[in-house]
């Protein structure tokens, strides 16, 4: 019922061509059992011209003519049966164009249903699960339903029926035959039902191994440098060969499970269809069956044995789609974040974090700890700290990735929980330490973040990144295309364009998240020189680990396990004992050893 309701979400217009399938179906199959009936009454009746036992078959004879004006024109009988077949190549073709339809139709739905909710799931969503997973059960899953739609739903009603009215017809022509012709029925639904329940199990065992297979694929593609960088290729390729062989192991444990059911269906089906060719004959010799409904029983023991047959196949796929779906219920089981919710006042960039606590939900361990400041419209603060102290961490409090778990944050004196977060993170520029960029041109890249921009102010904002002349020096220019993930492009160039795709977003708040560590200390100075020309009103955050970036910064912070151990200018953290000091001292003297180098 779960299943029904799962695919009944996503047939949104398609849901009377689901009837018409079903329809089609039954036509088909009521089509298929008309045309041995056809044959017998022309062996039997016509030719053999024995009595007829229906009545309301023998009125409808009288009333054309009777038998003898049909022995004189036998053509109606090849008229008889063209016009079935034609009825029933309509039926096979509607029922394929709507399987077609309606397959497609809610695989499309389902796809762009996932995609969407994923977009809106919460940054802590992405974190804790493997893209390659999400990637293999919103396309191997989606898959699994589409073609169970296409091809096995209309079967397995194909199947039902056919075995359900032949089977009543049989029974109505020689009831001690019928009981001999449905004799193996109840051993093949049973298997069929063992098959469907066992290989459910395995399938399960072998889609979560093949998502385990697609997450290190895509791990492994996204960090190649890293690998080609440490040599780590013999050990990431046997990683996968490990992964590639359980996933191997268990889809042929589910291909031997499919061979042997087909191996013994057959044998029971063969051996069905031989026990009635045989007694049939018999009965035929003895007078208790006539030509004509033999041949009906012959033709119809295909017709109920092989779709009951192939019903395993179908509770199979079915229990394939089953897992499937439980796979994807689980995505959706994901909470959505909202962000269309709460105020959108304008923003200026008055910034307070008040007593601020931070942990994940899932740790004991404080990321943040009554972490306090406040940062003027149009100040620029410098967050400096060794790694893990939760300088980043800040960040994402700021652009409510994650919400404080204590304390307050507050943006031109209203806690930022008000601000709707779309309003919010539409105020808050962020340049990352590691810029994402698509596999688009230079020009796309930037224009991002303003899809209105002109050209004019996508070159203006490269000229603030100072990477304008490097753009201008390939070949294709602004059309230069980046590659995936901008591999075609140094670290330094990439952090550039992607400083200046935020430049042009215009925002009150601007936070550079160790966004300048690729670039040199002289164009480090030059952004932000040029940054502060163009933007003196703007709010602006850096985070770095170089005192060059930091030391022309209104105020600077200084992190340390989590809280602000030190607060001043660059004049008064120069003469305090603590850990500013010594990072100066540390890189004045990598400096001077650098120049010393220089000069020998």
């Amino acid at each position: 019922m779960n299943t029904f309701h799962f695919i009944n979400r996503y047939l949104n217009q398609n849901r009377w061509r689901l009837i018409g399938i079903v329809i089609a179906v039954i036509s088909y199959a009521f089509l298929n059992l008309c045309s041995p009936l056809v044959f017998s009454f022309f062996i039997d009746n016509v030719i053999n011209q024995e009595p007829i036992e229906s009545a309301i078959l023998a009125v409808l004879i009288d009333r054309i003519g009777g038998i003898g004006w049909i022995q004189e024109h036998l053509w109606i009988g090849g008229a008889v049966v063209l016009i079935l077949s034609l009825l029933t190549c309509t039926a096979v073709f509607l029922r394929g164009y709507w399987n077609g339809v309606v397959s497609e139709s809610v695989a499309q739905n389902l796809r762009d249903h996932l995609y969407h909710h994923i977009q809106y799931c919460p940054y802590s969503v992405h974190v804790q699960v493997k893209t390659g997973d999400l990637v293999q059960r919103c396309t191997s899953d989606v898959e699994q339903i589409r073609r169970f739609l296409a091809g096995q739903f209309s079967e397995m009603i194909y199947s039902i029926f056919t075995a359900v009215i032949a089977g009543a017809v049989l029974l109505t022509l020689n009831p001690r035959m019928a009981l001999i012709a449905v004799i193996s029925m109840p051993f093949l639904i049973g298997y069929a039902y063992y098959f469907f329940t066992r290989a459910q199990k395995i399938f399960r065992s072998s889609d979560e191994s093949e998502g385990e297979m697609t997450a290190m694929i895509q791990e492994s593609l996204s960090g190649i440098r890293v690998i080609k960088a440490f040599n780590c290729e013999k050990n990431e390729i046997e990683k996968f060969e490990k992964k590639s062989t359980d996933y191997k192991e268990k889809t042929f444990l589910l291909l031997k499970q499919l061979g042997l059911y087909w191996g013994t269906s057959d044998f029971l089906c063969l051996t069905q269809i031989l026990i009635v060719v045989l007694t049939g004959i018999f009965a035929v010799r003895n007078g208790s069956l006539s030509v004509g409904n033999y041949f009906v029983f012959i033709s119809y023991e295909g017709m109920i044995l092989w779709p009951i047959r192939n019903l395993g196949r179908i509770l199979a796929d079915m229990g394939k789609m089953t897992v499937s779906i439980g796979r994807l219920e689980e995505i959706f089981a994901y909470p959505q974040e909202e962000t269309e919710k709460g105020i959108t006042d304008p923003i200026a960039g008055t910034i307070e974090f008040s007593h601020v606590f931070f942990r994940y939900e899932d740790s004991d361990q404080w990321i943040l700890k009554d972490v306090s400041f406040q940062i003027q419209k149009g100040e620029t603060v410098a967050l400096l700290g060794p790694t893990g102290s939760g300088k980043s961490s800040l960040v994402h409090l700021l652009t409510r990735l994650y919400d404080c778990t204590d304390g307050m944050i507050l943006i031109d004196g209203k806690d930022i929980r008000q601000f709707q977060k779309k309003h919010l993170r539409k105020n808050v520029g962020l340049v990352l330490q590691e810029p994402f960029l698509f596999s688009k041109t230079i020009y796309e890249n930037i224009r991002l973040s303003k899809l209105s921009a002109a050209k004019e102010e996508i070159k203006r904002v490269a000229e603030i990144a100072s990477v304008h002349d490097v753009i201008t020096e390939f070949d294709r220019g602004y059309d230069t295309l980046v590659g995936e993930k901008g591999v075609t492009l140094s670290g330094g160039q990439k952090q550039r364009v992607a400083i200046a795709r935020t430049i042009l977003k215009e925002t009150p708040i601007l936070i550079f998240d160790d966004s300048l560590s690729a670039v040199d200390a002289q164009t480090d100075a030059e952004i932000r020189r040029k940054l502060k020309e163009v933007q003196k009103q703007t709010t602006t955050l850096i985070i770095t680990q170089r005192v060059a970036s930091a030391e022309q910064a209104d105020l600077i912070l200084v992190l340390e396990n989590g809280q602000i151990t030190q607060a001043g200018t660059d004049a008064q953290l120069r003469c305090q004992e603590g850990l500013y000091k010594r990072i100066v001292a540390i890189q004045k003297a990598r400096m001077e050893g650098v120049m010393a180098d220089e000069s020998i």
